[in-house]
């Protein structure tokens, strides 16, 4: 008993050659092929990626430089308009002291002409009621009685008038 048949074996191992040639010649070098041009395309992809982070990282840098420069800009136009408003405001308050001042002396004018206007007037009844009151004096002759009525009455008349 022949455990091993030679002839057999050698038939194997030539068919195995065989088909191994034929693997070889038909299979291996396109797999092969493949396989590399899938391992350039898995290179190529991971360089790509690489390259598109590295840009975005350019972009993100860049974007948040315009952030810091866009809130540096906002930040000083809210510092100048808050300048620009007490500014404004200290000028309101300055106008509106200038008016009152104005108004205050307007009125202080007015006041002192309607004073002397008054006193005018007041001189001019005084005159009349002196006038008045000599007049009676020398139409009428009077006792002692009769000037001191005369000149109550005046005085009456004068405080009156007052």
């Amino acid at each position: 008993m022949d455990l091993i048949n030679v002839n057999q074996l050698i038939t194997q191992i030539l068919g195995f050659l065989a088909v191994l040639w034929v693997l070889r010649a038909f299979a291996w070098k396109p797999l092969l092929k493949v396989l590399e041009e899938r391992r350039e395309k898995i290179a190529a992809d991971f360089a790509a990626a690489e390259q598109a982070r590295a840009g975005m990282e350019t972009l993100k840098a860049d974007f948040e430089a315009k952030i810091r420069d866009i809130e540096s800009t906002a930040r000083q136009r809210i510092t100048e308009a808050a300048r620009e408003g007490e500014r404004l405001s200290a000028q309101i308050v300055e106008d509106g002291r200038t008016r009152a001042r104005e108004q205050l002396e307007k009125a202080t004018a007015e006041i002192q002409r309607e004073k002397e206007k008054a006193l005018a007037e007041l001189r001019a009844q005084m005159v009349d009621s002196v006038l008045n009151a000599t007049r009676r004096v020398v139409q009428q002759n009077l006792d002692d009685a009769g000037h001191r009525k005369l000149i109550e009455k005046f005085l009456g008349e004068v405080e009156g008038v007052r």
